[in-house]
């Protein structure tokens, strides 16, 4: 159980500090966004060799947290602050992204249907539109809030697996 933790803490870590940091992108270190075709083939790689990618974005990570020391400990002291809030009182951190959710998908639904069709995805979450089609369970052309709730609950399902398991 304290294993498990741990790796959830950093897990946690990594995930809160890249954003900041500016390295999440595994493209050139000039920050130059990657063309959806170099984007694909870095994906291959990385899912072919995962450990190489991961130690490559720690590496990133431990040269910008080494250029900005007080920036990296800023960050590192919120994220600590957060996981203790967090741990303390998580249906408070549920509640709050659960509303960050409900108000992303209101600023993405224009016409107010209560769904997000692939040209309001477009104009309002890039994300979805990268995996439109594995959000779109039933193929209509629109994502609800149970297409995208259902698609999350599996990830970190996944995830979760995938950390409880012991690797040989």
């Amino acid at each position: 159980m304290k294993n498990l933790f741990k790796i959830k803490y950093l897990h946690f870590l990594f995930a809160a500090l890249v954003p900041f940091a500016a390295i999440a992108a595994d493209g050139p270190a000039d920050g130059k966004r990657l063309s959806p075709e170099q984007r694909q083939a870095r994906i291959a790689e990385c899912k072919a060799d995962p450990e190489k990618c991961r130690a490559e974005r720690q590496a990133r990570q431990a040269q910008w947290c080494k250029a900005n020391p007080e920036r990296c400990k800023e960050m590192q002291a919120r994220v600590e602050k957060r996981m203790a809030e967090c741990k303390a009182n998580p249906e408070k951190c549920r509640a709050e992204r659960q509303a960050r959710f409900e108000q992303r998908f209101k600023l993405a639904d224009a016409d107010g249907d209560g769904t997000i069709s692939r040209a309001e995805a477009e104009k309002a979450m890039p994300r979805l539109v990268r995996h439109f089609d594995r959000f779109d369970a039933n193929k209509d052309g629109r994502v609800t809030r149970e297409e995208m709730a259902a698609v999350r609950k599996a990830h970190f399902e996944h995830r979760k697996r995938r950390v409880e398991t012991p690797r040989i």
